[in-house]
């Protein structure tokens, strides 16, 4: 167990009494991908890897591709076509990438609310992105909103632009604040980086006064992998997306665990848990004409948490 658990999960493990219901779950979790899952990643075209630069700080990005832009050779490797990837070439992936090979992996698809998780590190090899997976497994698929995402038939060359900054305008606090999605990076206290979900009814972010965020943690599947890496390290990455305008928000920072929230509100607000995560921005990227997809929206999770009135 010690070889698929860390300290840090093992201890958010203990503290939510949920170490037994987490024990069950060892066996999906592989030194590689999962035969099964093969078939899905393939046809996804939409990854989103975790990165870090060379201050130490870590980003997530949201890569979008044409369908077939993502191959998978054997179940200790992900090849990504970079000729057929349509969003960005200038994410900051690109450039993180090139000094630290470290890369945490989703594969997220809200149409029929299913995620994979895998991480391991990435090499360039002419026109295609490798990476060599380390460890891969089947995510919890509450709290999707289901949409469905596709890529245009002729998607013409890009050319974003980019806004950063230290502190959040009202412009992107406003954007955190109607979200009923995000994706969430993590690093652990060895330097792996794993790439996650969070979903929730617009609303369920909550912005403080001192303009850090409040999430509630809810009911998952217990291994606590993102919560297991704050526990040992601070370091966290969020990552914003409109589709329809085409537009992404990264967020730089770090978060800090906050258990036994058990006043009425905190109590409904978490589902139960008593569970929350606050995250500070230390840097932002907010990327404007950064792909163009069609979507649809098609309705909320039935595990969303009705916010009250």
């Amino acid at each position: 167990m010690s070889n698929i658990f860390h300290k840090g999960q093992l201890a958010v493990q203990k503290i939510a009494g949920e170490e037994e219901i987490a024990k069950k779950r060892i066996p999906m979790v592989l030194n590689s991908l999962h035969t099964r899952s093969i078939p899905f990643i393939e046809h996804q075209i939409l990854a989103f890897p975790g990165s870090e630069d060379t201050d130490g700080n870590i980003w997530l990005s949201v890569l979008i591709g044409e369908r077939g832009f993502i191959t998978i050779p054997s179940v200790q490797e992900i090849k990504f076509d970079i000729s057929k990837i349509t969003s960005s070439r200038e994410d900051i992936f690109f450039t993180n990438i090139k000094t630290n090979p470290t890369v945490g992996l989703l594969f997220h698809e809200a149409a029929r609310r299913a995620r994979y998780r895998a991480w391991g590190t990435a090499r360039q090899e002419e026109n295609q992105l490798c990476f060599d997976i380390k460890l891969g497994y089947p995510s919890c698929p509450k709290h999707i909103q289901r949409e469905v995402i596709e890529t245009p038939e002729k998607v013409e060359a890009i050319s974003s632009n980019y806004q950063n900054g230290t502190i959040l305008g009202e412009l992107e606090n406003e954007w955190i604040s109607n979200a009923h999605t995000f994706f969430i990076a993590t690093q652990t206290k060895k330097g792996a980086i794993e790439s996650s979900h969070r979903g929730g009814n617009p609303g369920f972010i909550e912005i403080q006064e001192n303009g850090r965020m409040r999430v509630p943690d809810y009911l998952g599947n217990s291994m606590f992998s993102t919560l297991g890496n704050i526990y040992e390290n601070p370091k966290a990455a969020l990552l914003f997306v409109d589709y329809k305008k085409g537009e992404t928000l990264q967020l730089s920072g770090t978060a800090e665990l906050q258990f036994d929230q058990n006043s009425e509100a905190d109590f409904y607000k978490s589902g139960e848990t008593g569970r929350f995560w606050t995250f500070e921005t230390k840097q932002w990227i907010r990327t404007i004409n950064h792909h163009k997809v069609d979507t649809e929206f098609i309705d909320f999770s039935p595990f969303n948490i009705l916010t009250k009135k």
